[in-house]
């Protein structure tokens, strides 16, 4: 049987009926019933302290009221918590992270309204601790002629660093110059340039402060709380999570192993390759680095991330001991950092894309052994936006969304003219030529004069015919060299937009660079309500030209200026 990826088959699952449901614990036709069981497997609510911290991240983070409010819901018996996740990237990472949140908002309120005794709270999960630099490190947008990218200096980030720690004050300037010189200038950007500023441009700036401030403002309004697992509070409740990791050695590894042989016995691909020796966490030092565990002989082995480093072998009872005392010296990884979450809040739906759902396929089986309840996972919104210069490109020159979808501008601009070929331009012009031809020799024939002066002028016609004509032929030419070159640099801007980097728009393009730049800084807000949270729903295209205007005026249609140029 040949093997399919897992990320498809749970995918699948997720969007499909019930009776599919393989890989997964909870469809997300089942959230009734999950919200249910769920009031039997409750963590305990934030105590006073531990809310005090999450409202001192967020007055930091420049949180607005709503979301204060929602920090005062979790201390609550009665609230359950809808929640969405992913590194904290660079200008607020990919687009699809706005997605997820945006969800997490729109079910929560959903939810809320059909459970009037409970109540909801959106939460997106900033992993922090992930250290993956170069998963986060960049960041796309359309510019002047194509796609721009800016990016972190890897010279910033030390191997197996968390990249929530890595810090942003050097790279504020160089970034804020690429944006004036390849966005249009509106009434938006000075804001927009200011609060980039403030994200990433202090002494104490990192990845992480620069993500949840751009999150929470592009939000603002919504009610999301931003949870951070470098907060005190998380390291503390989760380190139950990684000591029961430790004492266990090697047994949610066995788990997650089994359900591996199982999906490639059903010809799918798992998604997590793991060796038997290996633990799910991390060993962190006081430098935020982290160290891969395994356990071998009764001692546990530490190698740092990314490196061949590794420090001298220790036993489990030592390691958690230190976790006792400083419960951030131990870091979950893939496997167990689901399980930290879902053990320290009461979640009942977690909005996931594709690959997360390949990855729960693998890791909810070892929820068991933690004594872990799982939710529903249920799969965020895929959308595509089209802003209006790109609308405008695809109508003019007649390219069908998909065929932007699938090819680069070379091949679409090679579509285009063998279409254009093909209605015959250039054969017309042949046609027409060679009928006068033909017509004038019959004339020649009908006057019936033989002499060398009729002859001559007849040549003398034809001649000049046949100049004009190859006149014609090669202005046509030379006017589609010209044209080669125009539409060139217009489906450069189509492709950059969506398809960026030959991406998924929402895994490249970011959603500041240029729209909140174009359409304001609530744009976002404004399109929560076009989402369509349904499991089942195809990927929506969304016009932005079409976005709802607000009442304030921060988001009404604005003529865009001619960029600047650098």
């Amino acid at each position: 049987m040949a093997e399919t990826t897992v990320s498809l088959a749970a995918w699948q699952e997720l969007k499909g009926e019930p009776a599919g449901q393989r890989w997964l614990r909870r469809h997300p036709s089942r959230i009734e019933r999950c919200i249910e069981e769920r009031a039997g497997a409750l963590p305990e609510p934030l105590a006073a302290d531990e809310l005090e911290e999450l409202r001192k991240s967020h007055r930091d983070w420049c949180a607005d009221p709503k979301s204060l409010e929602s920090i005062e819901v979790l201390g609550r018996r009665e609230t359950r918590v809808v929640i969405a996740g992913q590194q904290p990237g660079f200008l607020a990472g990919p687009l699809l992270i706005v997605y997820k949140a945006a969800a997490a908002v729109k079910l929560a309120a959903e939810l809320a309204q059909r459970h009037p005794e409970l109540r909801f709270v959106p939460v997106f999960w900033a992993a922090s601790e992930d250290h993956d630099f170069g998963e986060i490190r960049r960041a796309y947008w359309p510019g002047q002629s194509g796609l721009e990218e800016a990016y972190i200096q890897p010279s910033l980030w030390e191997p197996g660093q968390m990249v929530g720690l890595v810090q942003t004050e050097s790279v504020v300037n160089g970034l804020i110059g690429q944006i004036e010189q390849t966005t249009y200038r509106t009434e938006f950007r000075d804001r927009i340039v200011a609060l980039l500023r403030q994200a990433y441009g202090s002494p104490a700036a990192t990845i992480e402060f620069g993500f949840c401030r751009l999150l929470l403002t592009l939000l603002a309004g919504s009610g999301l709380v931003v949870v951070s697992p470098l907060m005190n509070w998380v390291r503390r409740r989760g380190a139950a999570v990684m000591e029961r990791e430790l004492e266990r050695a090697g047994q949610s590894t066995a788990v997650v192993l089994a359900r591996a042989e199982e999906m490639r016995a059903a010809g799918v691909q798992p998604p997590i390759h793991r060796t038997p020796d290996a633990l799910n966490g991390f060993w962190v030092d006081d430098q935020g680095r982290r160290y891969a565990l395994h356990h071998e002989n009764g001692a546990i082995h530490r190698v740092l991330a990314e490196s061949h480093e590794e420090l001298p072998p220790t036993s489990a009872s030592e390691l958690i001991e230190q976790l006792h005392r400083d419960p951030s010296c131990v870091s979950p990884n893939v496997v167990t950092r689901p399980i930290v979450q879902d053990a320290i809040l009461p979640t009942v739906t977690h909005v996931v894309g594709p690959g997360e759902a390949a990855y729960f396929s693998q890791v909810e089986p070892a929820y068991d052994g933690f004594g872990v309840f799982a939710p529903v996972r249920w799969p965020r919104p895929e959308i595509l936006l089209i802003e209006p210069r790109v609308a405008r490109n695809l109508e003019k020159y007649e390219v069908e969304l998909d065929d932007a979808l699938r090819h680069d501008p070379e091949e679409l601009m090679e579509k285009l003219f063998r279409r254009e070929m093909e209605q015959g331009v250039l054969g017309q012009i042949e046609s027409v030529r060679a009928r006068h031809q033909a017509e004038n020799e019959a004339l020649y024939h009908q006057v019936g004069m033989d002499a060398p002066a009729v002859r001559a002028a007849f040549d003398k016609l034809n001649q000049a015919l046949e100049k004009s004509f190859k006149a014609v032929e090669e202005r046509v030419l030379q006017q589609r060299a010209e044209d080669e070159a125009h539409v060139g640099r217009a489906l450069a801007i189509v492709s950059a937009s969506v398809r960026p980097a030959g991406l998924p728009q929402e895994r490249a393009l970011n959603p500041v660079v240029p729209f909140a730049i174009n359409y304001g800084i609530d744009w976002a807000l404004r399109l929560l309500g076009e989402i369509d949270t349904r499991p089942d729903r195809p990927m929506q295209v969304i016009a932005l030209s079409e976005l709802p205007v607000k009442d304030e005026g921060h988001g009404h249609q604005i003529e865009l200026e001619p960029m600047e140029q650098g």
